[in-house]
């Protein structure tokens, strides 16, 4: 149910740079109770609306400038830093796109949540321990009294992820800002938090702004949609409807480019296939694959991974007997080369450990990893840098005062790839292209850069040395349908 006035109301919102317009007079309003979605591809400024109404903009570069914003009584534009600090949290809640950027790495994630709580309601350490606990058993959180204990590196992308969405509504917020909330987590675990957070909206009245690029999940749990383009609202309506019949050439790109699950295509389709007036795409046949995997098999596997074992223990206590957790238990595998493997699983059940493991980030605590017939702790330095790792959450991967050219570079000279300056320019130029980013953001820092962006970068990255193993740690999840077509 709506009520008459908006709980949130944005009007001619323009965020620009120093060299370009990012947002052009952005206008739309959310009503109490109501999901509303933003979807577009990667960098049309669907991050960037989210951070100006969180309040998290006044200290960039970036000249924020709106007509109105408003969050019920409160006129955010006019908001001082202290009023921010009551705001955030207590009105508004914010899930953001990296959890690994968004936790403080020195603190145990239950006293994290914990602030949050003696912020802003009264209570005790004992009843405060308990809502946080109970919080985590509601988003699935595995031995929550485990993860109270952890550290962010201690848990999964996804672990990490639930625990922001616990950060963001202990305190019951009106308004919970949701941007890419369930990128990290599997499907089974997005359902659930889903309609955890559905539940939460319900109980206490929440509007919610949710940014997604994962159009299957927008139509199941928005009751409006905003399309984004460049920066622009290119077009607004009820859920339903948009759908069924989109108006805009683009809302009809960006829905009909999701890949059927039911045919295999030579290419995956994007937006720009649906400008044309020409839409069929090859099929891949039965019997062509079935080609393809004898001439694959026929070869001596590329990478062995035998009887793999990984345990991790706690920090040592002298009164209490220490139990050790165990992340792989006895996996082995073997990989060809021209082969595409897909590891699957529920989050924290050891894919990203096993991914460090391969690129040696990570020992494990018995078996063994053979590359090209070589153990992997004594390959030499030109054959370990065939195996190339693109990481979960691309914010923590790069570096904070490294430019993008500065990021692609480095392996190039590292590795003595390049002979010259101008060599290695090209060479950048040329990997950028691949991951359709252009020219203009060779000098952008990894802040300067939307989550699908920095993502790009990282992959770029992965595929300066040339690799002959690439572990692709969920390197599309932050990637909107039809940038996920272009890499893959």
């Amino acid at each position: 149910m709506k009520s008459n006035s908006p709980l949130l109301l944005v009007d001619s919102l323009t965020i620009s740079s120093k060299n370009r317009v990012l947002l052009s007079d952005l206008s739309f309003s959310i009503f109490p109770n109501e999901i509303v979605a933003i979807v577009g591809e990667s960098g049309s400024g669907k991050s960037l609306t989210a951070l100006s109404i969180a309040g998290l903009l006044s200290d960039s570069k970036l000249k924020v400038e709106s007509k109105k914003l408003q969050l019920g009584e409160n006129d955010l534009s006019k908001l001082s830093q202290k009023d921010w600090e009551s705001t955030r949290g207590k009105n508004i809640g914010m899930v953001f796109q990296e959890p690994q950027s968004s936790l403080n790495p020195s603190m145990r994630c239950g006293i994290q949540v914990m602030e949050r709580l003696q912020k802003f309601e009264k209570g005790d350490k004992k009843t405060n321990v308990a809502k946080v606990l109970s919080a985590f058993n509601e988003v699935q959180l595995p031995n929550p009294e485990r993860v109270f204990k952890a550290y962010p590196h201690e848990l999964s992308g996804g672990q990490k992820q639930r625990v922001m969405i616990v950060m963001a509504l202990i305190c019951k917020p009106q308004l919970l800002i949701a941007d890419e909330p369930t990128t990290a987590l599997d499907v089974s675990v997005q359902k659930e938090i889903l309609s955890l957070i559905k539940e939460q909206q319900k109980i206490n009245k929440m509007s919610i702004l949710f940014i997604s690029h994962d159009l299957s999940l927008v139509s199941q749990f928005a009751d409006r949609v905003i399309v984004m383009h460049h920066g622009k609202l290119i077009e607004t309506e009820k859920t339903a409807k948009i759908f069924r019949h989109p108006k805009f050439p683009y809302t009809r790109a960006l829905i009909f480019a999701r890949p059927q699950p039911n045919k295999r295509l030579e290419r995956l389709p994007t937006v720009e296939d649906f400008t044309l007036v020409k839409k069929s795409f090859k099929v891949v046949s039965n019997k062509s694959r079935r080609k393809k995997h004898e001439l694959i098999y026929s070869n001596s596997p590329i990478l062995e991974v035998s009887g793999i074992n990984k345990e991790y223990s706690p920090a040592k206590n002298w009164f209490k007997k220490n139990k050790s957790f165990s992340a792989i238990k006895n996996l082995s595998f073997k990989l060809f080369p021209g082969e595409t493997l897909g590891l699957v699983g529920e989050s924290g059940c050891g894919k990203s450990t096993l991914s460090r493991i391969l690129v040696n980030l990570d020992i494990p605590s018995s078996g063994k990893v053979v590359y090209q017939g070589k153990e992997l702790n004594k390959l030499v330095r030109s054959k370990r840098r065939e195996i190339q790792l693109v990481f979960q959450d691309p914010f923590a991967a790069l570096h904070p005062l490294k430019t993008v050219i500065n990021a692609i570079s480095e392996p190039l000279l590292v590795h003595r790839l390049v002979n010259n300056k101008k060599e290695c320019l090209k060479m950048v130029e040329e990997l950028l292209e691949k991951v359709n980013l252009e020219r203009g953001f060779f000098n952008r820092y990894p802040h300067e850069l939307s989550g699908g962006q920095r993502q790009r970068v990282v992959i770029a990255r992965a595929l300066a040395t040339q690799p002959r193993l690439l572990i692709l740690d969920e390197a599309v999840a932050a990637l909107d349908i039809s940038v996920q077509a272009k890499v893959l």
